[in-house]
Parts: structure tokens; C-alpha cells; sequence
């Protein structure tokens, strides 16, 4: 992978993971206690999809990060399917996934 490329994911996630952790505190404090609300994996998660040629990250249907990962460079099946978009549950997992497109 490139170091530029490297860096920018690894700035982009702890800046994706501050992020969330306010929202976390802020969404505690004001969140009724005994909601029953709950929110299906692709709210909670993230889904990665085609953004004008490259890779890009959604969360709750905004778009948080636009790779520098052309489609073009990727396996077929791999292009279909982030065009039909890819759900994916935990920040852990999002970070594989798009070490392993960019790679």
C-alpha cells in the first residue's frame, strides 16, 4: 500500500473515531433511557459503495470518506459489488475491508 495512501486511512480513522466517540457521549446524554429504537446493522455500520469512480464510505446515508481507490483497479466482482454497496458492521471491519481494496 502507499504511505501516502496509508497515512491518509490511519488520519482518516482516528478522526472517524473521535468523531464517534462524541457523538457516543453526546447521543447518552440526551437519548431517552429506555428507548425502544433499535437500529439495523447498516445504521450502526458503515456501507462502502461506488462515489464517482472511487471507493466510498457511508454512515446513516452520509458520506464520511472518499478513497483515493479507483474501481477501475479492482476485480470485477469486487467492483460489482461495491456498486450494489457492502454492509459492514464495525469500524474494525471497515478498516480490513478497505486495507484488502487498496492493496
Amino acid at each position: 500500500m502507499k504511505a501516502k495512501t496509508r497515512l491518509w486511512i490511519l488520519l482518516t480513522a482516528a478522526t472517524l473515531a473521535l468523531a464517534g466517540a462524541a457523538g457516543a457521549v453526546a447521543a447518552a446524554a440526551y437519548a431517552p433511557e429506555e428507548s425502544a429504537i433499535e437500529e439495523s446493522p447498516a445504521e450502526m455500520g458503515y456501507v462502502l459503495t461506488d462515489c464517482e469512480g472511487v471507493i466510498g464510505v457511508y454512515r446513516g446515508g452520509e458520506l464520511i470518506l472518499r478513497t483515493d481507490v479507483p474501481l477501475a483497479t479492482l476485480r470485477r466482482v469486487d467492483r460489482e459489488m461495491l456498486r450494489a454497496g457492502i454492509e459492514v458492521e464495525t469500524y474494525e471491519a471497515l478498516m480490513r475491508l478497505l486495507q484488502d481494496f487498496d492493496e
